[in-house]
Protein backbone atom coordinates (compact mmCIF):
# COMPACT_ATOMS: atom_id res chain seq x y z
CA UNK A 1 0.00 0.00 0.00
CA UNK A 2 1.50 3.38 -1.06
CA UNK A 3 -0.02 5.41 1.70
CA UNK A 4 1.31 5.04 5.04
CA UNK A 5 -0.26 7.99 6.98
CA UNK A 6 -3.12 10.50 7.30
CA UNK A 7 -3.93 13.80 9.39
CA UNK A 8 -6.57 16.00 8.89
CA UNK A 9 -7.12 18.90 10.92
CA UNK A 10 -10.14 21.55 11.06
CA UNK A 11 -8.49 24.91 9.67
CA UNK A 12 -10.61 28.27 10.38
CA UNK A 13 -9.59 31.58 8.67
CA UNK A 14 -7.35 33.35 10.66
CA UNK A 15 -5.54 36.22 8.39
CA UNK A 16 -6.55 39.87 10.08
CA UNK A 17 -8.20 38.23 13.17
CA UNK A 18 -6.56 39.31 16.23
CA UNK A 19 -6.80 35.85 18.15
CA UNK A 20 -6.15 32.65 16.28
CA UNK A 21 -8.53 30.09 16.54
CA UNK A 22 -7.69 26.73 18.03
CA UNK A 23 -6.71 23.98 15.30
CA UNK A 24 -8.04 20.11 15.97
CA UNK A 25 -6.92 17.38 13.95
CA UNK A 26 -6.69 13.70 14.22
CA UNK A 27 -5.28 10.48 12.21
CA UNK A 28 -7.54 9.06 9.36
CA UNK A 29 -7.51 5.60 9.49
CA UNK A 30 -6.62 3.90 6.22
CA UNK A 31 -9.78 2.10 5.88
CA UNK A 32 -13.16 3.06 5.32
CA UNK A 33 -14.60 5.57 2.95
CA UNK A 34 -13.01 8.52 4.23
CA UNK A 35 -9.82 6.58 3.34
CA UNK A 36 -11.33 5.51 -0.19
CA UNK A 37 -12.15 9.62 -1.23
CA UNK A 38 -8.41 10.40 0.00
CA UNK A 39 -6.64 6.92 -1.59
CA UNK A 40 -7.95 8.30 -4.79
CA UNK A 41 -6.87 11.93 -4.70
CA UNK A 42 -3.87 10.32 -3.87
CA UNK A 43 -3.60 8.10 -6.64
CA UNK A 44 -5.13 11.01 -9.41
CA UNK A 45 -2.38 13.62 -8.11
CA UNK A 46 0.25 12.01 -10.44
CA UNK A 47 -1.62 12.86 -13.56
CA UNK A 48 -4.49 15.41 -12.20
CA UNK A 49 -2.29 17.63 -10.64
CA UNK A 50 -0.97 20.38 -13.69
CA UNK A 51 0.04 23.23 -13.33
CA UNK A 52 3.99 23.27 -12.01
CA UNK A 53 5.27 25.36 -9.03
CA UNK A 54 8.08 26.04 -7.02
CA UNK A 55 8.52 27.04 -3.75
CA UNK A 56 10.74 30.05 -3.60
CA UNK A 57 13.56 31.25 -2.12
CA UNK A 58 14.01 34.29 0.60
CA UNK A 59 13.96 37.73 -0.79
CA UNK A 60 18.40 37.97 -0.12
CA UNK A 61 17.95 34.90 -2.69
CA UNK A 62 18.98 31.91 0.39
CA UNK A 63 17.68 28.44 -0.83
CA UNK A 64 14.88 27.69 2.48
CA UNK A 65 11.51 28.29 1.94
CA UNK A 66 9.47 27.90 5.82
CA UNK A 67 6.59 25.99 3.82
CA UNK A 68 9.07 23.43 2.46
CA UNK A 69 10.65 22.87 5.97
CA UNK A 70 7.65 22.62 7.22
CA UNK A 71 6.68 19.16 5.02
CA UNK A 72 9.85 18.21 5.10
CA UNK A 73 10.32 17.97 8.81
CA UNK A 74 6.55 16.44 8.39
CA UNK A 75 7.80 13.85 6.29
CA UNK A 76 11.08 13.14 8.15
CA UNK A 77 8.69 11.73 10.50
CA UNK A 78 4.97 12.11 10.07
CA UNK A 79 2.39 12.81 13.56
CA UNK A 80 -0.33 14.97 14.07
CA UNK A 81 2.06 18.00 15.83
CA UNK A 82 4.13 18.47 12.84
CA UNK A 83 1.38 18.43 11.04
CA UNK A 84 -0.39 21.02 12.89
CA UNK A 85 1.99 23.58 12.21
CA UNK A 86 1.40 23.26 8.82
CA UNK A 87 -2.60 23.80 9.50
CA UNK A 88 -1.24 26.79 11.37
CA UNK A 89 0.54 28.19 8.33
CA UNK A 90 -2.83 27.82 6.16
CA UNK A 91 -4.62 29.04 8.99
CA UNK A 92 -2.66 32.29 9.05
CA UNK A 93 -3.16 32.66 5.35
CA UNK A 94 -6.87 31.80 5.02
CA UNK A 95 -9.55 35.00 5.06
CA UNK A 96 -13.31 35.06 5.63
CA UNK A 97 -13.39 34.53 1.98
CA UNK A 98 -12.43 31.20 1.70
CA UNK A 99 -14.08 30.05 4.93
CA UNK A 100 -13.82 26.80 7.39
CA UNK A 101 -12.13 23.92 5.64
CA UNK A 102 -10.27 20.74 6.17
CA UNK A 103 -6.39 19.78 5.56
CA UNK A 104 -5.54 17.16 4.97
CA UNK A 105 -2.04 15.19 4.94
CA UNK A 106 -1.42 12.31 2.63
CA UNK A 107 1.90 10.83 2.73
CA UNK A 108 3.14 8.07 1.58
CA UNK A 109 6.04 5.86 -0.68
CA UNK A 110 6.41 5.15 -4.19
CA UNK A 111 9.29 3.00 -4.31
CA UNK A 112 12.13 4.22 -3.13
CA UNK A 113 10.80 8.55 -3.28
CA UNK A 114 8.35 9.52 -0.70
CA UNK A 115 5.52 11.33 -2.07
CA UNK A 116 3.06 13.62 0.04
CA UNK A 117 -0.62 14.88 -1.10
CA UNK A 118 -1.81 18.30 0.71
CA UNK A 119 -5.89 18.53 -0.06
CA UNK A 120 -8.28 21.41 1.32
CA UNK A 121 -11.74 20.91 1.18
CA UNK A 122 -14.67 23.05 2.46
CA UNK A 123 -16.55 21.80 4.93
CA UNK A 124 -19.48 22.18 3.51
CA UNK A 125 -18.40 19.99 0.25
CA UNK A 126 -17.75 16.35 0.83
CA UNK A 127 -17.33 16.24 4.80
CA UNK A 128 -19.14 16.37 8.42
CA UNK A 129 -16.90 18.03 10.88
CA UNK A 130 -17.87 17.84 14.66
CA UNK A 131 -15.38 19.98 16.36
CA UNK A 132 -17.63 20.52 19.61
CA UNK A 133 -15.24 18.39 21.36
CA UNK A 134 -11.53 18.51 22.45
CA UNK A 135 -10.57 16.20 19.42
CA UNK A 136 -11.92 16.62 16.18
CA UNK A 137 -14.34 13.79 14.81
CA UNK A 138 -14.66 13.62 10.86
CA UNK A 139 -17.02 11.57 9.60
CA UNK A 140 -17.40 10.86 5.87
CA UNK A 141 -21.11 11.12 4.48
CA UNK A 142 -21.33 9.81 1.14
CA UNK A 143 -24.58 10.74 0.26
CA UNK A 144 -22.93 14.91 0.16
CA UNK A 145 -20.01 13.66 -0.94
CA UNK A 146 -20.95 12.73 -4.20
CA UNK A 147 -22.95 15.96 -4.65
CA UNK A 148 -19.28 17.87 -4.43
CA UNK A 149 -16.55 15.03 -4.76
CA UNK A 150 -14.82 17.55 -6.95
CA UNK A 151 -14.19 20.64 -4.58
CA UNK A 152 -10.80 20.57 -3.03
CA UNK A 153 -7.52 22.26 -3.83
CA UNK A 154 -4.52 19.91 -3.66
CA UNK A 155 -0.66 20.09 -4.55
CA UNK A 156 1.47 17.21 -4.92
CA UNK A 157 5.26 16.61 -4.48
CA UNK A 158 7.58 13.53 -5.11
CA UNK A 159 11.30 12.79 -4.36
CA UNK A 160 13.46 10.60 -3.17
CA UNK A 161 15.85 13.48 -0.87
CA UNK A 162 14.05 14.97 2.11
CA UNK A 163 17.16 17.09 1.94
CA UNK A 164 17.83 18.45 -1.26
CA UNK A 165 14.51 17.37 -2.83
CA UNK A 166 11.11 18.85 -2.55
CA UNK A 167 11.79 22.14 -4.32
CA UNK A 168 8.99 21.59 -6.62
CA UNK A 169 5.30 20.32 -7.15
CA UNK A 170 2.31 20.00 -8.93
CA UNK A 171 -0.75 21.69 -8.01
CA UNK A 172 -4.69 21.66 -8.65
CA UNK A 173 -7.61 23.69 -7.86
CA UNK A 174 -10.61 22.14 -8.87
CA UNK A 175 -12.79 24.73 -6.51
CA UNK A 176 -12.60 26.75 -9.66
CA UNK A 177 -14.61 27.23 -12.94
CA UNK A 178 -11.97 25.58 -15.55
CA UNK A 179 -12.37 29.14 -17.12
CA UNK A 180 -11.57 31.20 -14.42
CA UNK A 181 -8.00 31.54 -13.98
CA UNK A 182 -5.29 30.59 -11.83
CA UNK A 183 -5.12 28.70 -8.80
CA UNK A 184 -5.83 30.78 -5.63
CA UNK A 185 -3.41 33.00 -4.38
CA UNK A 186 -3.98 32.48 -0.99
CA UNK A 187 -3.06 28.84 -1.53
CA UNK A 188 0.25 28.97 -4.07
CA UNK A 189 1.71 32.23 -3.30
CA UNK A 190 0.81 32.52 0.55
CA UNK A 191 0.62 29.59 1.62
CA UNK A 192 2.99 27.31 -0.03
CA UNK A 193 5.09 30.55 -0.52
CA UNK A 194 5.76 28.78 -4.09
CA UNK A 195 5.34 30.46 -7.93
CA UNK A 196 4.40 28.84 -11.02
CA UNK A 197 7.47 27.14 -12.92
CA UNK A 198 6.51 28.53 -15.95
CA UNK A 199 5.84 32.56 -15.76
CA UNK A 200 2.98 33.33 -17.32
CA UNK A 201 5.25 35.67 -19.35
CA UNK A 202 7.75 33.01 -20.33
CA UNK A 203 4.60 30.61 -21.16
CA UNK A 204 2.90 33.60 -23.46
CA UNK A 205 5.89 34.42 -25.10
CA UNK A 206 6.48 30.62 -25.99
CA UNK A 207 2.98 30.13 -27.31
CA UNK A 208 2.82 33.51 -29.62
CA UNK A 209 6.75 33.06 -30.81
CA UNK A 210 5.66 28.87 -32.25
CA UNK A 211 2.62 30.66 -33.74
CA UNK A 212 4.17 33.16 -35.28
CA UNK A 213 6.91 31.06 -36.82
CA UNK A 214 4.69 28.34 -37.74
CA UNK A 215 2.42 30.95 -39.90
CA UNK A 216 5.45 32.13 -41.88
CA UNK A 217 6.31 28.06 -42.98
CA UNK A 218 2.52 27.14 -43.07
CA UNK A 219 0.84 26.42 -46.09
CA UNK A 220 -2.13 28.70 -47.34
CA UNK A 221 -5.05 26.65 -45.71
CA UNK A 222 -3.26 26.06 -42.72
CA UNK A 223 -2.01 29.56 -42.41
CA UNK A 224 -5.48 30.79 -42.18
CA UNK A 225 -5.95 28.02 -39.55
CA UNK A 226 -2.94 29.41 -37.25
CA UNK A 227 -3.76 33.00 -38.06
CA UNK A 228 -7.27 32.83 -36.76
CA UNK A 229 -6.11 30.99 -33.79
CA UNK A 230 -4.30 33.90 -33.07
CA UNK A 231 -6.83 36.41 -33.00
CA UNK A 232 -8.94 34.48 -30.97
CA UNK A 233 -6.40 34.13 -28.20
CA UNK A 234 -6.83 37.40 -27.07
CA UNK A 235 -10.16 36.15 -25.83
CA UNK A 236 -7.73 33.58 -23.18
CA UNK A 237 -6.58 36.66 -20.74
CA UNK A 238 -5.89 35.35 -17.50
CA UNK A 239 -7.08 32.01 -18.35
CA UNK A 240 -4.30 28.57 -17.65
CA UNK A 241 -3.95 26.23 -20.24
CA UNK A 242 -0.98 24.42 -21.46
CA UNK A 243 -0.28 24.88 -25.73
CA UNK A 244 -1.73 21.53 -26.43
CA UNK A 245 -4.34 22.80 -24.48
CA UNK A 246 -4.85 25.51 -26.93
CA UNK A 247 -4.99 23.89 -29.91
CA UNK A 248 -7.69 21.60 -28.77
CA UNK A 249 -9.76 24.13 -27.05
CA UNK A 250 -9.19 26.24 -30.66
CA UNK A 251 -10.22 23.36 -32.92
CA UNK A 252 -6.91 22.95 -34.63
CA UNK A 253 -6.32 20.21 -37.00
CA UNK A 254 -3.62 17.79 -36.67
CA UNK A 255 -1.68 19.73 -39.40
CA UNK A 256 -1.57 23.07 -37.71
CA UNK A 257 -0.89 21.41 -34.39
CA UNK A 258 2.02 19.60 -35.49
CA UNK A 259 3.14 23.03 -37.16
CA UNK A 260 3.19 24.86 -34.27
CA UNK A 261 3.96 22.00 -31.36
CA UNK A 262 7.21 21.39 -34.14
CA UNK A 263 8.18 25.03 -33.07
CA UNK A 264 8.99 24.57 -29.63
CA UNK A 265 12.10 22.98 -28.21
CA UNK A 266 10.41 20.20 -27.16
CA UNK A 267 7.41 17.97 -26.70
CA UNK A 268 6.90 18.50 -22.61
CA UNK A 269 6.83 22.32 -23.62
CA UNK A 270 3.34 21.67 -24.94
CA UNK A 271 2.46 20.21 -21.95
CA UNK A 272 3.55 23.07 -19.57
CA UNK A 273 1.02 25.24 -18.36
CA UNK A 274 1.01 28.90 -17.77
CA UNK A 275 -1.34 31.68 -17.09
CA UNK A 276 -1.97 33.81 -20.50
CA UNK A 277 -0.48 37.45 -20.11
CA UNK A 278 -2.37 39.70 -23.01
CA UNK A 279 0.75 42.40 -22.59
CA UNK A 280 3.31 40.04 -23.68
CA UNK A 281 0.82 38.22 -26.01
CA UNK A 282 0.73 41.99 -27.80
CA UNK A 283 4.44 42.96 -27.65
CA UNK A 284 5.31 39.65 -29.72
CA UNK A 285 2.16 39.60 -32.19
CA UNK A 286 0.59 42.59 -31.97
CA UNK A 287 -1.01 43.55 -35.97
CA UNK A 288 -2.46 40.60 -38.41
CA UNK A 289 -2.15 41.12 -42.32
CA UNK A 290 -3.81 39.43 -45.09
CA UNK A 291 -1.99 39.74 -48.42
CA UNK A 292 -3.87 39.84 -51.36
CA UNK A 293 -2.90 39.20 -55.27
CA UNK A 294 -3.30 42.45 -56.36
CA UNK A 295 -1.17 43.53 -54.08
CA UNK A 296 -3.32 44.77 -51.31
CA UNK A 297 -1.70 44.31 -47.18
CA UNK A 298 -5.17 44.57 -45.26
CA UNK A 299 -3.60 45.39 -41.59
CA UNK A 300 -5.13 45.91 -38.23
CA UNK A 301 -4.70 45.45 -34.21
CA UNK A 302 -4.85 41.01 -33.97
CA UNK A 303 -7.46 40.87 -31.90
CA UNK A 304 -9.48 43.80 -33.72
CA UNK A 305 -9.00 42.16 -37.40
CA UNK A 306 -12.11 40.40 -38.09
CA UNK A 307 -14.13 43.19 -36.87
CA UNK A 308 -12.48 46.55 -38.98
CA UNK A 309 -12.25 43.87 -41.97
CA UNK A 310 -15.82 41.81 -43.39
CA UNK A 311 -14.47 39.19 -45.58
CA UNK A 312 -17.09 38.49 -47.89
CA UNK A 313 -16.69 35.38 -50.74
CA UNK A 314 -16.95 36.42 -54.36
CA UNK A 315 -20.06 35.17 -56.28
CA UNK A 316 -18.87 33.01 -59.21
CA UNK A 317 -15.50 33.01 -58.32
CA UNK A 318 -13.86 29.26 -58.78
CA UNK A 319 -10.16 30.52 -57.88
CA UNK A 320 -11.34 31.17 -53.81
CA UNK A 321 -11.43 35.01 -54.38
CA UNK A 322 -12.83 37.15 -51.53
CA UNK A 323 -13.55 41.11 -50.86
CA UNK A 324 -12.78 42.76 -47.76
CA UNK A 325 -14.85 45.64 -46.95
CA UNK A 326 -14.17 48.62 -44.37
CA UNK A 327 -15.50 51.30 -43.24
CA UNK A 328 -13.75 54.15 -41.42
CA UNK A 329 -12.37 58.04 -41.32
CA UNK A 330 -9.18 58.99 -43.45
CA UNK A 331 -6.14 60.04 -40.14
CA UNK A 332 -3.40 59.56 -41.86
CA UNK A 333 -1.82 58.32 -44.81
CA UNK A 334 1.86 56.93 -45.57
CA UNK A 335 4.43 55.98 -48.72
CA UNK A 336 6.79 53.18 -47.34
CA UNK A 337 9.92 52.30 -48.37
CA UNK A 338 10.47 48.59 -49.87
CA UNK A 339 12.52 46.05 -47.11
Amino acid sequence: MSIQHIHAFLVHPGKGRPKPTSITGTTVPLTGGMFDLLDGIYAKSDHECDVDITFSHTLDGKQQNDCRDLVVSYLTKPDQTKGKKIAERLSKHTDGRSGLGLLFLIAGKVGREHKIVLSRFPTDSAIYVDDKSAALSVQFLERVFMKNKTSYKAVLYQHASLNGGFWSGRAIDKQLNPLSGEPSNYWISDFLLSDFTTTPAAGTRRLAMALRDAIKKAPLSVKQELSAAGTLAAGLVGQRFSINDFCNRLGLSQSAKDLLVNELKSSQAAAEVFQFDLATYKSLIAYKSVELNNGALLTADTDQFDNVFQREPVDGSRDGEVKFVTTGKVIDEKLKTAR
